[in-house]
């Protein structure tokens, strides 16, 4: 199997899948290759906590082995591979743990994997793997409802560890949420609901002990971001799921297909997103599940979770239905106040479906009057719908060879020569042009606009860049981007970029800027452009951007960020010489500051976060928060060496937590065998264990 191709699939504005969810993958395999952490990343939005953010996925236990062991492009090919098999294995399980019969729940498991649902998700791998540990949990979730053992309670723990360490807590909150009440419903008619309930909760909490290695980070992270206190109900119910999506359940394009250009924009249809809504499954399931509907008409089902995913099917409906539900205060809430897309709750939705479809199949093999053309007909419609699922996705992405992609474009070689951070403008309006009108069927126009280097494909090739792209963002680079959006804009056909903009960009040490627009300017210089096919790109270079870091000699306070939008950039101290002295981790700094005559500020134009730590010729010094959103240190007059390093507390302890956590569990599954084993020597008579035959043996 030849595995160096890359999805390239394109989203709205970009490609989740190259300018993200690759780019962060490839580096946690730099990283790990080089027996490191990929904490932070000096390239991303001058300077990004790449834990923090957690899609990187850096403790799944998948992650490490694959992007350990083998090349970053053959590693995140088998990465999605897996979390395929994995989901479809799961589901398998999980219906087998609920004695259905082999063929249906292969036929359920089958559906799941290849429905629409998972295929168009495939440019999101962490939350593809997220999810691909949905259909296990559930299926251990049945084993605890059903025996108490510690071996049993720990598999629960790590398997909702791993999909927290994942990098995708939307879909660990949805699937606690789904197994928390499934785990209720499987222990109803139980006559110890009480120590049930507290066996689960002890699971939970040693799943989150487990995880808070990625948790104290994450939620460090989660402080600091723009919507640290959740978002506003408005936010947290977009991309809701329009109700004539159900259309899709059974033909997945009737309402278009983006990769053509025929499906809307999400802001011309109401906010939807095809891979967000699209169920995908065809129409055998649908016919199952309402066959079952009405077998069931009057009277109660026998199976006794029938009724449990009925009411998940109606409810996860409801929740999918974001702003268009009457649930829609829910999202006002936390934790659902957390995330945005109510359509993800679809990852409830198809399950209960598939799960009472499978209930629907089993009774209908069960009928014995036309039991022959009643079985061969299920036989033959689930073939022709796993077929049609096959035919409906397989040519559906835009798979291309890495190697191309890879490649650096020209422009990375012109950047590099020029130094300094870059910044990209216009890229999004050229590739929301390309997308909307012929979708990925000309992805060479694609290939071309890397040299755009759109954040985050800027880091494949190690060029600093003053953006980024994640999934959420860190409130002070997002009041510092308001302003500069103040003064740098553009629309479908041309940008500018104002004189106070380009101070703005002066700040950020952007030395190059790169254009898929016509740009009106003040004060760049045009340097080099390429052309394909009718676009363009323009590197324009910027003659005086501040350094990296440098000294401020007159600095000025401003406790608010209005008060900053309206403060000019302060003089610098151009007589000192400020050198950044050669370093190999990206966690470390080391800066020479001399002739440096008066006491003053030392600017590190890098993203001011919490954990980095300074010293000044040994000495401990406070890091505070300069030009709204990079980092400042008090020099003193003098020659002297700060040295900075990033040493997150946060990971510390959670670190330190997860190994407790770990070791704890770890007696948890060792203590059973290791009881047993004491109480089998100590029921064999003495004589037997002193018997003269047994010393010699």
């Amino acid at each position: 199997m030849n595995l160096d191709w890359l999805l390239v699939t394109p989203d709205f504005g970009r490609s989740d899948a190259w300018h993200f969810s690759f780019v962060t993958k490839f580096l946690l395999g730099i990283s790990l290759h080089q027996n490191k952490l990929p904490i932070w990343n000096s390239t991303m939005g001058a300077g990004f906590p790449l834990i923090g953010e957690g899609q990187i996925g850096a403790f799944y236990l998948p992650n490490i082995l694959l992007f350990r062991l083998f090349d970053p492009v053959i590693a995140y090919n088998l990465a999605l591979i897996l979390a395929m098999v994995m989901l479809g294995w799961g589901m398998y399980l999980w219906l087998r743990l609920m004695h259905y019969k082999p063929l249906p729940s292969l036929f359920a498991a089958a559906t799941l994997t290849l429905s629409g649902m998972v295929i168009t998700q495939l440019p999101h791998i962490a939350l593809i793997q997220g999810f691909s540990l949905f259909p296990w949990i559930a299926a251990v979730t049945v084993l605890l409802s059903q025996k108490k053992t510690t071996v049993i309670l720990s598999l629960w723990a790590i398997l909702v560890s791993q999909q927290l360490l994942a990098g995708f807590p939307q879909a660990s909150f949805i699937t606690v949420l789904f197994v928390s009440c499934y785990y209720l419903w499987l222990i109803k008619d139980h006559q110890t609901k009480l120590s049930d309930i507290v066996w689960y909760a002890v699971a939970a909490l040693l799943s989150l002990g487990l995880s808070a290695i990625q948790l104290f980070p994450s939620w460090e992270f989660l402080s600091q971001s723009s919507v640290a206190g959740g978002l506003d109900p408005q936010t947290a119910s977009y991309f809701s799921y329009p109700l004539k999506h159900i259309l899709t359940l059974i033909a997945p394009f009737a309402l278009g297909n983006p990769k053509v250009g025929s499906y809307p924009a999400f802001t011309d249809f109401d906010g939807s997103i095809f891979w967000e809504n699209v169920g995908g499954i065809g129409l055998l399931p649908i016919v199952l599940f309402i066959a079952l509907i009405i077998l069931s008409l009057g009277r109660p089902p026998k199976q006794g979770s029938t009724l449990f995913f009925i009411a998940t099917t109606l409810f996860s409906l409801l929740l999918m239905l974001g702003k268009y539900s009457p649930l829609y205060l829910i999202y006002s809430f936390f934790p659902f106040n957390l995330f945005r897309v109510p359509s993800r709750f679809i990852w409830i939705f198809i399950p209960s479906i598939l799960l009472l479809a499978t209930e629907a199949w089993t009774k209908l093999w069960q009928i014995s009057k036309y039991k022959t053309f009643i079985r061969t007909s299920l036989i033959a419609a689930a073939v022709t719908n796993t077929v049609f699922l096959l035919y409906s996705w397989y040519p559906y992405h835009a798979i291309e060879p890495a190697s191309e992609w890879l490649t650096p474009p020209p422009s990375v070689r012109f950047v590099k020569s020029e130094q300094g951070r870059v910044i990209t403008i216009g890229a999004e309006a050229v590739h929301n042009r390309i997308f909307l009108s012929d979708g990925w069927t000309t992805p060479g126009s694609y290939q071309f606009l890397r040299n755009a280097l759109a954040p985050d494909i800027n880091a494949l090739w190690n060029v600093p860049s003053a953006q980024v792209y994640a999934g959420r963002f860190l409130r002070r680079p997002t009041i510092f981007d308001e302003l500069l959006a103040q003064h740098l804009t553009a629309d479908e056909n041309a940008a500018t970029v104002s004189a106070t903009g380009k101070k703005l960009l002066d700040l950020l040490s952007v030395k190059t800027i790169l254009t898929a627009l016509p740009l009106t300017h003040a004060g760049f210089v045009e340097a080099e452009s390429w052309e394909n096919s009718g676009q363009r790109i323009t590197a324009w270079t910027n003659p005086n951007p501040l350094a990296r870091v440098y000294l401020a000699t007159q600095p000025v306070v401003a406790t608010t960020k209005e008060q900053a939008f309206t403060l000019e950039p302060p003089p610098n101290e151009r007589r000192a010489r400020v050198t950044i002295l050669p370093q190999e981790k990206e966690t470390e700094l080391t800066i020479r500051i001399e002739q440096s005559m008066t006491r003053t500020v030392l600017v590190i134009t890098d993203t001011y976060y919490p954990g980095w730590v300074a010293t000044i010729d040994g000495n401990k010094a406070p890091i505070f928060p300069v030009n709204i959103r990079q980092m400042g240190i008090l020099i003193p007059a003098g020659d002297h060496d700060v040295q900075l390093n990033f040493i997150p507390s946060s990971l510390l302890q959670g670190a330190a937590v997860s190994s407790v956590t770990f070791v704890f569990l770890i007696g948890l599954m060792v203590f059973p065998f290791f009881s047993a084993a004491v109480r089998t020597h100590q029921a064999t008579p003495w004589r037997a264990r002193h018997h003269p035959r047994n010393h010699d043996r």
